[in-house]
C-alpha cells in the first residue's frame, strides 16, 4: 500500500513522496508487533540499533542512483550498478562489525 501511495504521490509532489518513502514505517510496525508479542524492550533496542547500522550502506547509494539517472545511464543499468555497490558495502560492513 505504501508503494502505491508513494507512486501516486510522486506524480504530484516528489518531496512529499520522498518523505513518505523515508519514513521507517516497516521498522516501527515491526517494533510495535515485537513489543505486543514479547514486551522485550532490550530486543527492540538491539533490533533498532542493527537496523540503523544496515541503513548506513544505503545512504551513499541514493545520491549515486540519482546522479547516474541524471547523467544518462538507463534506469536498469543504474539500478544494477547501485545494487552491486550496496551488496559490496553490506559485505564490507559485515567484515568490519
Amino acid at each position: 500500500m505504501v508503494i502505491i501511495l508513494v507512486t501516486e504521490l510522486s506524480k504530484k509532489d516528489t518531496k512529499l513522496a520522498a518523505l513518505l518513502l523515508a519514513l521507517p514505517i516497516i521498522s516501527f510496525t515491526a517494533y510495535t508487533m515485537i513489543w505486543f508479542e514479547s514486551k522485550d524492550t532490550e530486543k527492540i533496542a538491539k533490533l533498532a540499533n542493527e537496523n540503523f547500522i544496515y541503513v548506513l550502506p544505503v545512504m551513499p547509494v541514493l545520491p549515486l542512483f540519482s546522479w547516474l539517472l541524471k547523467n544518462g545511464y538507463g534506469f536498469f543499468t543504474s539500478m544494477m550498478m547501485v545494487t552491486i555497490l550496496m551488496i559490496i558495502l553490506f559485505y564490507v560492513l559485515q567484515k568490519i562489525l
